[in-house]
Order: structure tokens, then sequence, then C-alpha cells
């Protein structure tokens, strides 16, 4: 059967567990394929214009469905024997039991290099930076976030599966061009001459080129500003630049500020440590969202002056309050996975704690399960290293992403601190309460502490207690307090020797009138 380029361009291969998905793809793909109008709309808007293959009509797509990475690998397998490749694989990132989307992108380009990939997932279990780490080739895969919208899915069908189209006849070219110098070696002892001509002929082959170098450079602009903000619009991109600027100036203004929040042990009440947690103070627009600024600071580099920062103010402020006679406790400071890839996280932690005179088993650093497998041999040995100076190290955000048991009981850590999106619906929940209660059982095997993060309401304590949870840390207790605050807080929790309901509903009384 014979198949022409304009056919094999139109191949789709969607990978998804659900098979929801796959009929909410069809029908957008499909429909595409029935309405020619729409699409000369959609790929003028990708391309800046239409070409005459439109006008004459399109091909329909050609849509083959895997709901399992591995049977996704075997159609890619199938279809290069038949000569029938895929331009294009929408593959879901979570596809339990089997591999995941990271694993089957990685089988696919073993087998087909040249396959265009479409990352689709609902949750952020991988950063822009973490996924290129792990596939490379930014420019073969892009990302796109659940639920999605009809006009990005046919938007990237259409431009991927032209980019592919594109490529190809590139090779093709370059192909013929080798082929025919090849004849005319044989035939000719002017070898030099020839090659010469060779090159002349491919440099004035760039121009053709810049047409697939721009349909690339617009789809990776329209894939980071997706990835990164999930909107497009000309005024976020501007106030995204503004906040770049302003946090550049506030670093060195010291506008950002370090606030606490306690951890509780739940039997006793007792405050048992802190979370230290970066506020931004800015003069004309009052207190910025961790959220909106910190994703900001990792995607320029700004999280390396700042993380320093905070652990410096944190450890200067624990010296401080042990002047004043303040009962510490230990303070945890999170750790960035770009700050472990810029310095030894020991000898900045060393170093910090040796300028400020704060005591090592003092601290304590948080840090993702994915930042620690980044380097794992060495960031191990430099965790190891802060953990024999007394240093406590915390998996933090545990039970979301891909936890890998394997690994876990091999990293050096001392505690998992279980992610609060668990404990959201953790009394009515049978799902998250089946997590909670595995990751508390493995704790006890592997002889490690666990903290429930965002305990807010009675209910998720109870079941807490019921399942031996024994650390707990939440607006249930405290929200986070500035460090005058805080202060009084340790001095009074001393004095009392436990964290009383009268204490807590106290502060929570003081928050509302702030």
């Amino acid at each position: 059967m014979q198949h022409t380029s304009e056919t094999l361009g139109r191949r789709i291969l969607l990978i998804d567990d659900s098979s929801a998905i796959h009929d909410d793809f069809r029908k957008v793909l499909q429909r595409a394929s029935g309405n020619a109008a729409e699409l000369a709309n959609v790929e003028a808007a990708v391309f800046g214009s239409v070409p005459e293959r439109v006008a004459t009509g399109r091909t329909p797509f050609q849509i083959d469905s895997a709901l399992q990475g591995k049977k996704g690998v075997e159609l890619v397998r199938q279809s290069l024997q038949d000569k029938r490749p895929y331009a294009l694989a929408f593959v879901d990132v979570r596809m339990p039991p089997g591999w995941d989307g990271i694993e089957t992108v990685k089988r696919i380009w073993e087998l087909d290099p040249d396959v265009q990939i479409v990352l689709c997932t609902a949750h952020s279990d991988y950063s822009w930076e973490q996924t290129v780490h792990l596939l490379g080739h930014p420019d073969r895969f892009f990302i796109l976030k659940k639920p999605f919208d009809p006009i990005e899915v046919l938007q990237l069908a259409e431009g991927l599966t032209e980019k592919w189209r594109l490529g190809r006849q590139e090779k093709r070219h370059l192909e013929d061009q080798r082929r025919r110098f090849e004849d005319e070696r044989h035939r000719s002892e002017d070898l030099e001459h020839r090659l010469a001509d060779l090159d002349r002929k491919i440099r004035e082959r760039s121009e053709d080129l810049q047409a697939f170098r721009s349909i690339n450079a617009q789809l990776d602009a329209a894939n980071r500003t997706l990835t990164a903000a999930g909107e497009r619009s000309d005024s976020k991109v501007k106030e995204t630049c503004s906040l770049e600027r302003d946090m550049r100036r506030a670093l060195l203004a010291r506008e950002f500020r370090v606030w606490y929040q306690p951890l509780v042990e739940i039997a006793s009440r007792r405050i048992v440590s802190l979370e230290a947690l970066v506020r931004w103070a800015h003069p004309e627009h009052g207190m910025i969202s961790p959220a909106k600024f910190i994703p900001i600071a990792e995607s320029t580099g700004l999280i390396v002056p700042l993380g320093e920062y905070v652990l410096r103010t944190v450890c200067e402020q624990v010296v401080s309050w042990q002047r004043e006679q303040v009962p510490v406790v230990r303070v945890a400071v999170n750790v960035s996975s770009i700050q472990l890839e810029r310095r030894p996280i020991h000898e900045l932690v060393r170093s910090v704690l040796r300028e400020t005179g704060m005591q090592p088993h003092q601290l304590a650093l948080e840090l993702t399960e994915s930042a620690l497998l980044n380097d794992l041999e060495n960031q191990c040995r430099y965790l190891q290293e802060l953990r024999n100076d007394g240093v406590e190290i915390e998996v933090d955000d545990f039970g979301t992403g891909y936890s890998n048991l394997a690994h876990l009981k091999h990293l050096p850590v001392d505690a998992l601190k279980i992610d609060r999106s668990l404990i959201e619906e953790l009394a009515s929940n049978s799902s998250d309460n089946a997590i909670v209660v595995a990751i508390l059982a493995l704790a006890r095997t592997l002889g490690l502490r666990v903290i429930a993060e965002g305990v807010e309401r009675p209910d998720q304590l109870q079941v807490l207690v019921r399942h031996g949870c024994e650390f707990a840390q939440g607006f249930y207790f405290s929200h986070p307090l500035p460090p005058d605050s805080c202060r009084d807080l340790l001095c009074e929790v001393a004095e009392r020797q436990s964290f009383s309901d009268t204490l807590r509903l106290r502060i929570a009384a003081s928050r509302k009138r702030e």
C-alpha cells in the first residue's frame, strides 16, 4: 500500500490510561479533519499563513490509541516496521500501574527519535527544568495541562505534525544531495570542486529552513508560557518581567521577610520545631504571595541568592533569640533543586553556620524527593556530611509525584512530610487515607519521623491520631508568624508546657484582626 507524505504526516498516537481522554482527543481531532475552514484559521494563527494544500482539502488525522506506555511503544515499533511512522504522540504523565510518561517517551525515542511529543498532565509532577534534565531535546516535546482547551490541542496537532513533515522533507532533500554527490564522485576525480558545490547548495537551502525554525521557535515560546503561567497575554508577561526586576532590587533592599510556622507533637501539644517561610513586603503592592514569586525566582536563578538569604536570616534569628534566652527549637529551611545544582549544599550550610554561630543541631533542611534524586550519589554524600554535623534532613511534599521507594531507604533523611494535598480530604477520601496509612507504615519500617502538613480541621487531626501520626503542622495550630510573634509564642508555650486550645484560638483570633 502506498502512503503519501501528507498521509504519514497526519498519524497521531494517543497514550493515556483513561478511555475518556482518548474519546475527548478523538472528538477534537476528528472534528478538526471535517472542518477545513476552522483548521485554516488555526494554521494561520500558528504559521502566519495558510499553505496552499489547505485550499485543496486536508488529509484527516489518522489516530491510534494505547492505554499503557508499553502498548504505545509496541505500536511505534510496528509503525516503523510497516513504514508508517507516527508524527506526533500525546502521552499522559501518570499511567499506573505501568510505565509513567517520562519512561514511555524515553522508550519511544529509542525506537524513533523523530516523533514529536506532547506530555499531558493535570499535576505539577516535574518542573520544566527537571523534565528537560530527564528527557533532553527540549525542541522535541511540549507540555499540555489538563483540562486542555480544544484549540490548544488543535494548534499542537497541526503545528507539530507540520514540523515533523518539514523535518522529513528536509532529511529527504539532504539525502538526495548526498546521493547525487556520491554519483558525481564516482564519475569525476574533481572531488574538492564538487564538495564546494554541495556546500554552496546546502547554504542556499538555509533560506528554506527559516520557516521550519520559525515554527519551532513559536511553539517553544508558547509551550514555556503555558508551563510557567498558564496564560499567554502580554500583560502577564509584562507582570512577570516587572516582578523579576523588583525581586533583584528587593534582595538588595532586604524587603524579604522570614516568618515561622510551628510544628507540633500531637500527643503532648509541644512545639518541637519551626518551618521558615519567606514573605515579600513589596513597597507598592504590599505582601506578595510566595506562590507568585517563588516560580519566577526558580526560573531566573534568583532562588539561589534568595535561598541563601533565608538560610542566613534564620541562623541570625536563632542566635538572637538565644541571646534573649528564648527557648528555641529546631528550624527547617526549604532548599530548591536549583540551589543543589549550583553549589555543594554542605559547603553553603557550613559556611553560614560558621559565620552566624548557630549550632548545626538547631537546623533542618527540607528538600523534595525529586531534588534529591538529581545527581543522587553526590547529593547523598553532601547531605550525609551535614547529618554527621547534626543537621536534620526532611523530605518535603512526600506522597505526590513519583515517590521512589527503592531509593528512599538509601537516602540520608530523618523525616517525611506528608503533602497537604493528601491531608485536605483525609477524613472522607479513602484513597488519600490509604496512602497516608502506607506512608506511616513505611516510615516506621525505615525508622523515620512523619509530619503531616496542612492540618486545618479537628477531623483531620483525629484521623492522624488514629493512624499513629506523631507530628503535625498547619493552620489548625497556627498560621505563619512574624519573628516577634513567634518569639512570644515560644516563651508562652514553654511556660504552659503545651500548645493549648485556648492559646491556639487566641492566635487565630489575632490573625483575623490583622
